[in-house]
């Protein structure tokens, strides 16, 4: 089956079908990572295996998949276990594309309005994850794969009303559920030639900081963060400065069959 009749099929699915298709025991995850397990592993008996003191999101025979949405510093420790006892892992980390925010009362559980964000997710948004286990992005047994989704995310609002000082006091959200509504690009992440996603058009071939965060249209500190994940991957190398800058230029000794 295709990715895209998979993801038609499980997104068919009323919500509730899938969390019970998972077992009583997982009915408190969130929908997303019930999904994605399912998207990736249809036979439920892979899902939520012991392996020594934790527990995989899906294992099958030697290779571990953990399915990550937020803070990838958490897996750190199983990351590192995992791959000690010899297993293959994927960290599979979605990145919302597009998202459409739903606002439900959380009294009455109505929909009080629907609104679109045109923000548009880019790989970018990884990089602060990525950051987080930077020191093993280089291992042999380890892949990561970023995933682009347009995602509606249902957001419950609570308070609201008048204080009595009688100021307006504004209504706070807490999100509840992201469910999505397409899939756009994946990218496998296996080697240093497979960070080239990161490399911006128009970049010169000698560049600093400052250079690629305008060739990317990113923050200055977002910038250097993916900088130093290139430069600790041998993607690129810091190979002079211009004053008190550093000044990097592609690895030309990087092996560019691994692109795909």
């Amino acid at each position: 089956m295709t990715d895209y009749l998979r993801f038609e099929e499980l997104t068919s699915k009323p919500i509730e079908e899938l969390h019970e298709d998972n077992g009583v025991g997982t009915l408190s995850e969130k929908y997303l990572h019930v999904f994605l397990k399912n998207y990736f592993e249809s036979d439920k008996s892979c899902h939520e295996v012991k392996v020594g003191r934790f527990t995989a999101d899906i294992c099958k025979e030697n290779h571990i998949t953990e399915i990550q949405t937020r803070n990838l510093n958490a897996l750190r420790e199983k990351l590192e276990y995992y791959m000690l006892e010899g297993y293959d892992v994927t960290v599979v980390h979605p990145i919302p594309r597009t998202r459409r925010l739903v606002y439900i009362d959380s009294e009455s559980g109505e929909i009080i309005r629907k609104q679109r964000y045109k923000h548009i997710g880019s790989w970018y948004d990884a990089i602060p994850e990525l950051y987080k286990i930077k020191y093993f992005l280089d291992w042999d047994k380890l892949v990561v794969r970023l995933m682009l989704f347009d995602i509606e995310e249902t957001r419950e609002l609570s308070g609201g009303g008048v204080t009595s000082g009688g100021k307006r006091r504004r209504r706070k959200s807490q999100r509840l559920e992201r469910i999505p509504l397409a899939i756009g690009d994946s990218a496998i992440l296996d080697n240093p030639a497979d960070y080239l996603i990161f490399i911006p058009e128009g970049l010169p071939s000698e560049f600093t900081s400052r250079d690629f965060a305008r060739a990317a249209g990113i923050p200055q500190s977002l910038a250097s963060m993916t900088l130093n994940i290139l430069d600790y991957l041998k993607t690129i190398e810091h190979f002079k400065n211009d004053g008190r800058r550093y000044v990097y230029r592609l690895n030309e000794y990087l092996n560019f069959g691994g692109v795909e």
